[in-house]
């Protein structure tokens, strides 16, 4: 069973999203196909999931826990439950995928990882923005809620063991015609990505490879009555906002109008006694 939310990041209106695509897919999880052979996703939700996968981690995964190898298993298993269910007691799939086939889980596992790889490097760039080590832990990055977790992140990052391993792999010496890792590439290693020699890129990770098959009509007019269905709840919202603006409006006209209404008659008070 998933329980709510940790961290409240877009997530109410994802869900939305969510249930208005399987809506439209009459009623019935969102589809996803993981080829056991090379583990390649294919089906016109894929984008659906990679984005639910980035959102998992950023509103669930431990702040704490350094590396993904370090990640706990009953963690892995909650993320990979918040993925397929919507957060209820009726356990509703977001999309059809089987947790029980081993190929399934490892592909899951395997772009968990990459996420909460980048996520970790994007709070390590927030963290950099800030002159001082207070002022960072005073400005804490949007998907950590809790202080306590940021200021252990911040004194992580300002840590003299992790700024020497920073600094150690900038000091790597560079093969003749080879590109220097990016500070991503270096964070990325510190938190133990495998890394891989590409030739003209030195040492890194590897480039993930992919191809993509050109869509055909009937999958083009699927996706654009997605976008279509994503368009009209994102109107409906900015409505909705509207509306609670003019109410508000309107209250405040009132009130200005009350007031004028009893300035006016204190005065035609003052006028009398003259």
């Amino acid at each position: 069973m998933v329980a709510p939310n940790k961290r409240n990041v877009r997530g109410k209106t994802r869900g939305v999203i969510l249930d208005k695509l399987i809506e439209a897919n009459g009623g019935k999880p969102l589809p996803i196909t993981i080829k056991p052979s090379d583990g390649k996703q294919t089906g016109k939700y894929c984008e659906k999931l990679s984005n639910e996968i980035g959102l998992t981690v950023r509103q669930h995964a431990p702040v704490r826990v350094e590396k993904w190898k370090q990640m706990p298993r009953a963690e892995i298993n909650t993320m990979l439950d918040r993925i397929k269910f919507f957060p209820c007691l009726t356990m509703k799939e977001k999309f059809a995928l089987d947790l029980t086939q081993e190929h399934v889980k490892k592909i899951l596992e395997k772009q968990l990882s990459d996420r909460f790889r980048n996520w970790r490097c994007d709070l390590h760039k927030h963290f950099k923005k800030f002159p001082t080590v207070v002022e960072a832990k005073r400005n804490p990055h949007e998907s950590v809620s809790n202080q306590e977790d940021w200021d252990y992140l911040c004194d992580r990052f300002s840590s003299e063991e992790f700024k020497e391993k920073m600094l150690e792999l900038q000091r790597q010496p560079i093969a003749e015609g080879a590109v220097a890792m990016t500070e991503a590439e270096i964070y990325e290693r510190v938190l133990g990505q495998k890394s891989g020699y590409v030739k003209g890129l030195g040492f890194g990770p590897k480039p993930i490879s992919f191809s993509k098959s050109r869509p055909s009509s009937s999958e083009r007019e699927i996706e654009l009555e997605h976008r279509l269905v994503e368009t009209q709840l994102l109107v409906e919202t900015q409505q909705q906002q509207l509306e609670t603006q003019q109410d508000r409006i309107d209250q405040l006209e009132a009130l200005v109008q009350k007031q004028n209404q009893q300035h006016h008659q204190q005065f035609e008070e003052i006028l009398r006694h003259l």
